[in-house]
């Protein structure tokens, strides 16, 4: 009798949980909202195809230079990159919705998006169950399962009572320093506060464990080649280059972080990968970035930007296509 009240307990408790967390899918947190507003606007940016793509998080949107890449290859480019925080699975789900047949795509991707193994965290969430419930659905199973389960009291709380659609209008993040290309602007040394850098400053001294974090068997490297059949269907060339990353001299001497960094190029062509460009080429001076470890000022934009050309300058295949694609 004890274990069959034991048991209806737990599943009247499940059920109340079901419907919890149900009742509040759908409505806006204001955690998503700066996200939101960014994709958005870059869904109502009019670039005709056949156009460049860059699909990342924040480090592409802070870290290229959409006008120069234009200027370079002749060719118009939107800037899709938002933030890597909502994780692999959406920001491919985005990308679909931009890309026309015959686009070129650069993926820029940060490292742990490669990593990503169906654990959700806070911020993809937050984001899925608040601005894109649909996108539950091109999850596996067991990940709409973690992320039902894992889902924080303060986030159904603000789930139930933030309720609002309102651009954020203030601050660095938000549609309010984007350009007409997708670019973030307003990343000069002036527009620098003193706690961006002590932001920096904290980041210097606690260098990424990608390296030890590294798995070859991740679910990402699925969803990525998922992604590809797609584009390939479309006659859609998919490039991946390196993300950008603030160098440490932690990198150089880790023995799993330096050889992680100079064999991803490698690895990503053994998953089938089109990778062109070395990630050590990508790191850079604590000077040229703005406020996080992946977010360039508009020198170090400039810079990376200029080995982006440099490297894809040197792969012909990308021009043959190029210069085919409206044939």
């Amino acid at each position: 009798m004890f274990i069959k009240s034991y048991f209806i307990s737990i599943l009247l408790a499940m059920l109340l949980w079901w419907i919890i967390v149900w009742g509040q899918i759908g409505n806006f947190t204001n955690s998503s909202q700066w996200v939101a507003d960014v994709y958005k606007y870059k869904d109502t940016i009019k670039i005709s195809s056949p156009k460049i793509v860059i699909v990342a998080g924040s480090n592409g949107l802070f870290g290229i230079d959409s006008k120069k890449l234009s200027k370079a290859f002749g060719y118009p480019v939107l800037n899709d990159c938002v933030n890597a925080g909502i994780e692999l699975v959406p920001i491919l789900s985005h990308a679909k919705r931009v890309i026309k047949e015959r686009d070129i795509i650069i993926m820029a991707l940060e490292y742990p998006l490669y990593n990503y193994d169906g654990e959700a965290g806070e911020q993809m969430i937050d984001y899925l169950y608040a601005r894109e419930p649909s996108i539950l659905k091109e999850l596996k199973f067991l990940e709409q399962f973690w992320i039902f389960w894992h889902i924080s009291y303060n986030r159904i709380y603000r789930g139930y009572f933030d309720g609002e659609d309102k651009k954020n209008l203030k601050g660095v993040y938000g549609v309010h320093n984007i350009n007409k290309d997708g670019d973030q602007i307003k990343t000069d040394k002036k527009y620098q506060t003193n706690q961006m850098k002590l932001e920096l400053e904290i980041a210097d001294k606690n260098p990424e464990t990608y390296g030890k974090e590294y798995n070859q068997n991740s679910l990402g490297w699925k969803y990525l080649k998922e992604f590809i059949s797609w584009c390939d269907k479309r006659k859609v060339k998919v490039i991946f280059i390196p993300s950008t990353l603030m160098d440490n001299p932690y990198y150089h001497k880790n023995k799993k972080e330096n050889w992680y960094y100079k064999n991803f190029s490698k690895i990503a062509k053994s998953k089938g990968l089109n990778y062109i460009g070395e990630p050590f080429d990508y790191m850079y001076n604590k000077s040229l970035y703005f406020n996080t470890n992946f977010h360039l000022n508009n020198i170090g934009r400039k810079i990376r930007t200029e080995q982006i050309i440099k490297d894809l300058v040197g792969v012909e295949d990308t021009f043959k296509h190029l210069n085919n694609r409206i044939k």
